[in-house]
């Protein structure tokens, strides 16, 4: 069985990716669940939660977003998860006694993959990398910002079925992404406003309630009736049919949005993308079909 397992499972572009990968791979006949913390995913995909999962000879476990030093760890992944399991003393004295109650052989039974779905990931000291025998990049650009030596592959998301919308506003900007300092939301609205657009709708989760009210709830008052929250919406056609433009300031190479703006006729305004992450859904299957080995 595949199983993707994530240390969060909240709606943001990591979760929808891996609710696409899941159903993807379902619908081409191979069993897989996706495995998170919180419960936005549960009707979205096959899925269970982290306390549902096991490990089981031939499996392909793709993991993602979760500190992970011993394969111990996956057989109790409510405890690696939880916020306990991210404080340092207690990683360390768990990591020393699981080694102890869950041997380091299981890791024979199944393949293991890391999903590197951050520009930079060499930074992260909590992961250890041998324990994975394969690393999964998104964007080839992730190549030049990691110095991990594992074996590794680089297969960009699959793409929900959009189209090119028929009946577009005029000068409606839309800012795509979780709402947060990382993703530059107030340069990105500015930039925006600045364009000469009449209207900027944030389509995302917020993630960083304090930068919000810090940053963004100013803007709105200087400039009234302009900006508009509309949370996250998982309806992608709909989101795309509501703009004309989309900005984005920071260099994020793993985002599908300018992909999904090239199948919308959305203008895009931000960080180009190479032409190799322009591929189809069954290009991207073929990928994953040979690097997890699926008949």
């Amino acid at each position: 069985m595949i199983k993707i397992v994530s240390g969060h499972s909240y709606p943001d572009g990591s979760t929808v990716a891996l609710v696409n990968l899941c159903n993807q791979l379902n619908s081409r006949g191979h069993n897989c669940v996706f495995y998170g913390p919180d419960s936005w995913h549960l009707d979205k995909c096959k899925s269970g939660t982290p306390h549902e999962f096991r490990t089981e000879d031939g499996d392909a476990i793709l993991l993602h977003g979760i500190e992970l030093l011993t394969i111990a760890g996956l057989q109790s992944l409510e405890l690696t998860i939880s916020e306990a399991a991210k404080n340092q003393i207690w990683r360390n004295m768990w990591s020393a006694v699981s080694e102890i109650l869950f041997p380091a052989s299981t890791s024979k039974k199944f393949m293991l993959v890391l999903s590197c779905r951050e520009a930079d990931s060499s930074h992260k000291a909590a992961l250890r990398y041998s324990l994975f025998n394969k690393i999964h990049f998104v964007s080839g650009m992730q190549i030049n910002f990691n110095r991990v030596k594992r074996q590794r592959f680089i297969c960009p998301d699959f793409l929900n079925a959009l189209v090119p919308s028929d009946n577009k506003p005029e000068k409606a900007a839309g800012i795509i992404g979780s709402i947060s300092k990382a993703n530059a939301t107030k340069e990105n609205i500015e930039m925006a406003l600045e364009a000469g657009m009449e209207t900027v709708i944030l389509y995302g989760f917020l993630a960083d309630p304090i930068y919000f009210y810090q940053n963004i709830v100013p803007l709105t008052k200087s400039h009234p009736g302009k900006i508009k929250f509309a949370g996250f919406n998982d309806d992608q056609q709909k989101m795309y049919d509501s703009v004309s433009d989309v900005y984005a300031s920071v260099n994020r190479p793993l985002s599908k949005v300018p992909r999904e703006c090239a199948l919308t006729n959305t203008r895009y305004h931000g960080v180009e993308i190479g032409q190799d992450e322009f591929l189809t859904n069954d290009q991207i299957y073929r990928i994953w079909k040979n690097e997890l080995g699926l008949g």
